[in-house]
């Protein structure tokens, strides 16, 4: 009983007192700066073609590749780091700086949602603390990708339309938000529609009506927000590219004899000029004409392989939750000496990974569940799932890259703090297991 009440003082602690949410926004960002500080990382890959763009649109160049106006990733991410390069410098400071901000606006995302959806506290401030350890998202703030801003912003955006579901000027904020984040990741440019159907099915409040107007609200905003940068893009590369120029590219990653589900490195072989005809060495002069073939390609074969598709697609989604270890790649590129310690930290990260999925899938499954049944107790919690479902939707058409779940891990997180709330108040109480699935009923 002591061991039981004692447990119960500290929930109660955790739970109530005022230092904790302040404290868990400290530890987040302190382990960050301390990776950051400590283990200072090349920019690779991706990092690095950002830092290039951006540096050229921060001099004044505009967004181009090799003097040739590129619209082959969406111009938002880029346009960000050149905004921290004019205010700190050429370098990393603001781009690193940029993405400790992030953190920052996710869990503050985090704690406005679970607020909003009825989480409760301990539960919120389980999920900052799951999310403030998580070591994959801690490697992340070392490079220069877009993941983590634009997941803070994807956040916001669905934040102000779960408030404003039924406030005119909050849905239009909440438009311009997804337009917004719409230029750092183009698959936004539906997501929000997935967030409103949600809505219709989580809150007795929301009605048809409603959804109505929120979907011509939110997604006319979000149109008149990417328009500007679509009509650049009709003007400089001579064709309609609402966003970017890499979705053909994209789509027949995962729609050819070749395809395995992941990313693989074929772009420089002879492999690449025996599909779509164009030199590798003319890919961004021919960025439009390449996003065409690549499209035409890919959809041709997905008409002539339409069960090797759909099988392909579900071994895509099944990669895309199947392990978390892109992260470490640029601290592995970056300190190749130091591989066993990074092969120990990955297995670590798969574990944590491993246990924060399989408790969100829990509470998820809780509030499907409880909607199926007609009841709303839990039925918020559905939106938690809206990005985890988009993932996995998005990964079917195009790969399972490990690194596109992302976005989808901070909803997780407020899904697995609810659901070790509930297991740390059972433990406390000493509440039978049938009891606890009488209040899971």
């Amino acid at each position: 009983m002591t061991a039981s009440r004692s447990l119960g003082t500290r929930i109660a602690v955790f739970e109530t007192s005022l230092w904790v949410v302040p404290a868990l926004f400290a530890l987040a960002l302190l382990l960050r700066l301390a990776l950051l500080v400590l283990l200072p990382q090349d920019a690779v890959s991706d990092g690095e073609w950002y830092i290039v763009r951006a540096a050229e649109m921060a001099r004044g160049m505009g967004y181009q590749e090799a003097g040739y106006p590129t619209a082959f990733w969406p111009v938002g991410y880029p346009a960000l780091l050149a905004g921290s390069m004019m205010l700190f410098g050429p370098g990393l400071f603001g781009p690193l700086l940029l993405n400790l901000v992030s953190v920052a606006v996710i869990l503050g995302a985090i704690v406005w949602l679970g607020r909003l959806l009825g989480a409760g506290p301990l539960a919120t401030r389980l999920a900052l603390l799951l999310y403030a350890l998580y070591p994959a998202h801690i490697a992340y703030v070392g490079q220069p990708c877009s993941e983590t801003a634009s997941t803070a912003l994807s956040m916001v955006a669905v934040v102000a339309l779960i408030a404003g579901r039924k406030n005119s000027l909050a849905l239009i904020a909440a438009g311009a938000l997804f337009g917004l984040a719409t230029l750092m990741r183009a698959q936004m440019l539906v997501f929000p529609l997935g967030v409103i159907v949600a809505l219709l099915l989580s809150f007795r409040d929301f009605r048809w009506r409603d959804a109505l107007r929120a979907v011509v609200l939110v997604q006319v905003t979000l149109a008149a927000v990417v328009l500007p940068w679509t009509l650049r893009n009709g003007e400089r590369m001579g064709t309609f590219v609402p966003v970017s120029t890499n979705g053909g590219v994209a789509l027949f990653y995962g729609a050819n004899d070749r395809a395995t589900g992941d990313w693989f490195a074929w772009e420089r072989t002879p492999y690449w000029d025996e599909m779509v005809g164009i030199p590798y060495s003319q890919r961004v002069a021919q960025q439009v004409e390449l996003d065409r073939r690549f499209k035409a390609r890919a959809i041709a074969w997905i008409a002539a392989h339409p069960a090797q598709w759909s099988l392909l697609g579900v071994r895509k989604m099944a990669m895309l939750w199947l392990k978390d270890s892109d992260a470490f790649w640029s601290l592995e590129k970056t300190y190749p000496d130091r591989s066993t310690a990074w092969r120990v930290v990955q297995g670590v990260d798969q574990l944590y990974y491993m246990a924060l999925v399989g408790l969100g899938l829990f509470a998820l499954g809780v509030a499907v569940r409880d909607r199926l049944r007609g009841r709303f107790d839990h039925a918020p919690l559905l939106l938690l799932g809206c990005m985890p479902a988009f993932a996995t939707l998005t990964a079917f058409g195009f790969t399972g890259q490990t690194r596109y779940h992302y976005p989808a891990m901070p909803f997780l997180i407020l899904a697995a703090g609810w659901m070790l709330a509930l297991l740390l108040r059972r433990l406390a109480a000493r509440v039978p297991a049938r009891r606890l699935r009488a209040r899971l009923a």
